[in-house]
Order: C-alpha cells, then structure tokens, then sequence
C-alpha cells in the first residue's frame, strides 16, 4: 500500500495513457481523413479567448468566497494561485492537486482560520459542481434541432436531480437550525467521518450570515460553466467544419456529465475519461439523429467526438503552459507550504 501511494501520480498517468491510447485505437477508422481536415483557427483562437475568460470568472468565484469571510486575499493573488493549479494538472505526476493546494497555501498566512480557508475551497468545488449540472439542465429547457434519444433523456434527469439536490443542500447548509440538528450532531459520531464532518458543519457556519456571498458565487459559476462548454462546442465547430456534429444547445446539455466524469480523480485533469466521455456523447446524438445509424456512422461520430475533446485539451494545455510558468516561480514556495501541517480552527 505505501508503494501504491508514493507511485499513485506516475501510475495514474500510465493508466491515462493506456486509456487515450486505446481510444484511438477503437476510433482509428473515423481518425483516418485527419489530415484533410481543415483547422478553422478563427475559432479556435476563440476557444482560447472564451476559455480563459471562464477561468476568470472561476478565479473571481473563489477570491468572492474567501474575502466574503473577511480573509485578505487579492484578486491577483486568486489569478496567480488558480493559473499554478491548472498547471498542477500537467506538471509533474506527484504535483498535488488544485483544491489541496488552494487550501494549503491560504491557510499558511493564516493559521488561526485554517478551517475557514478549508472552507472556501469546499464550497468551491461544491458551487461549481452544481453550476455545471445547473446550466445542462436549464440548456435541455431550450428546444433543440435533434430530439434527445433514449440515452440522453437519462442523463437530463441526471443532470435535474443533481440540481434539484444541490440546491437543496445549499439551502439547509445555510441554515443554522439544520447545521446543529440532532442528525447533524449524531453524523459527527461516526467512526472515520465524523470529525471531517464536524469540521466542514465548522466551516461552513461561517457563511450562514454572508448568504449574499453564495448567491454571486453561484452566479459566477453558472457562467462560468457555460463558457467552459461554449469553448468545447467552438474547439468542435473549428475542427469539423462541413460535418454533422452535435449543436451549441446539445453540447450544453450532453457535456457536463463527461466534465463531471472527468473531474474523479482518476487520470490526472480527466485525461482519458473525458475524451471517451465525449465520443460516447457524440455517438448518442448520432443516433438519436438517424436511429438506423450505420457503425460506420457510428464510428464517426464517436471518432469526431474524441477530436473534439483533444482540441478542448489542447486549448487547456495552452493556457496551462502560463501557469506552468506560475508553478516553477512558485515550486520552492508551495513545496514549503505543503510541508506543513494545518490544524482546524477550535
């Protein structure tokens, strides 16, 4: 187990590998007129424009939780910070990951709140999970060109009861009578959970007062999501021009469950999963456009479906290049930070 742990990052990279690896191997039929395809790079310069702006807006959404409970933190700080965890996910296979990082060095400078900097990066991640299957479910609101096949109906209900069930936590988190409940009180008894529990009902006590602070966070994330899966739809307009692919309206609604795929901490940034995630997706819309599809059809789409979440990974790893240049400024500092051992607030 102790070797599992120390080779954890390498062994999640080959598993990674092996995954794409695969993927183009089963797609090596739909792959094969690649190189006749024509790069728009209009779009994809708009890819890397809207990208970045989301990233901002994600950015902002955690710099509004952190100074809405009164600890000191700039905005650049929140920029330079989240830029260093998008490099986090290319550099380095023992790199920690982005929340981790987030909580850690907030909590250096200020060791007496430290559950309170744990506390934004929960709600962070929190937020922002519940914004993506916020906006695919309002997206399946809006009529579309292709009716949604069987498979896909699935995943709208899917994407309402998370947030219909999101929002309902939300709505008991901030309320004071269900944080010190005889349930809650009872749940922190429980062996391994309990305590972690317990200091998270600690933390999140701090924004039952600030509600204010969630309701524009919560925005932020909505649109922040939205441009992350408006980029995903321009990477595949720019590169299948002249082919059918899913439309703006069926990205919104087919995507956030592979982004929430690829958000489980399997292959480091998703690599692999989101990609066979997308194909799968794309094969659906195929199907739901003409049922009858052939598998060469089918292959098609599915190999379209993977190019299209290449060229949105390609776009990542070149706003991550920036932040590559944040992680080394950095490394000597965060690795210090990192060696520490942060206490929760009494």
């Amino acid at each position: 187990m102790s070797w599992l742990k120390k080779n954890a990052g390498w062994l999640k990279w080959i598993l990674a590998i092996v995954i794409l690896g695969a993927l183009i191997w089963l797609n090596r039929d739909g792959l094969k007129d690649l190189n006749s395809r024509k790069i728009n790079w209009s779009l994809f310069g708009a890819v890397l424009l809207v990208r970045f702006v989301s990233l901002c807006l994600t950015f902002s959404r955690w710099w509004l939780l952190v100074t809405g409970i009164g600890l000191p933190l700039r905005w650049w700080d929140a920029f330079r910070l989240g830029m260093f965890c998008e490099a986090c996910n290319f550099v380095g296979p023992g790199a920690a990951g982005g929340d981790v990082v987030k909580a850690v060095w907030l909590a250096k400078d200020h060791r007496e709140r430290r559950a309170s900097a744990a506390a934004t990066v929960v709600l962070d991640r929190i937020l922002g999970l519940w914004a993506l299957f916020l906006s695919g479910a309002l997206a399946s609101l809006v009529p579309s060109a292709v009716p949604l096949g069987p498979q896909m109906q699935w995943a709208v209900w899917l994407l309402w009861g998370g947030t219909v069930g999101g929002l309902i936590g939300l709505i008991l988190m901030l309320v004071p009578a269900f944080t010190h409940s005889r349930l809650m009180k009872w749940i922190t008894t429980w062996p391994k959970i309990g305590h972690v529990v317990q200091d998270i009902l600690n933390s999140i006590t701090f924004y039952q007062g600030r509600r204010h602070v969630i309701a524009l966070a919560a925005g932020l994330s909505l649109l922040g999501h939205v441009g992350f899966l408006s980029s995903f739809y321009l990477g595949g307009a720019a590169l299948h021009e002249g082919q059918s692919i899913p439309g703006y309206v069926d990205h919104l609604v087919g995507l956030p469950l592979p982004e929430a795929i690829a958000a489980i901490p399997l292959t480091p940034g998703g690599v692999g999963t989101l990609e066979g995630a997308v194909g799968y997706f794309y094969e659906q819309h195929q199907l739901a456009m003409n049922p009858q599809s052939t598998p060469e059809e089918l292959k098609s789409a599915g190999a379209n479906g993977l190019l299209t979440a290449l060229a949105y990974r390609f776009a990542a790893l070149i706003l991550g290049a920036f932040g590559v240049v944040f992680y080394f400024a950095g490394k000597k500092e965060m690795t210090q930070a990192l060696g520490t051992s942060p206490e929760t607030d009494s």
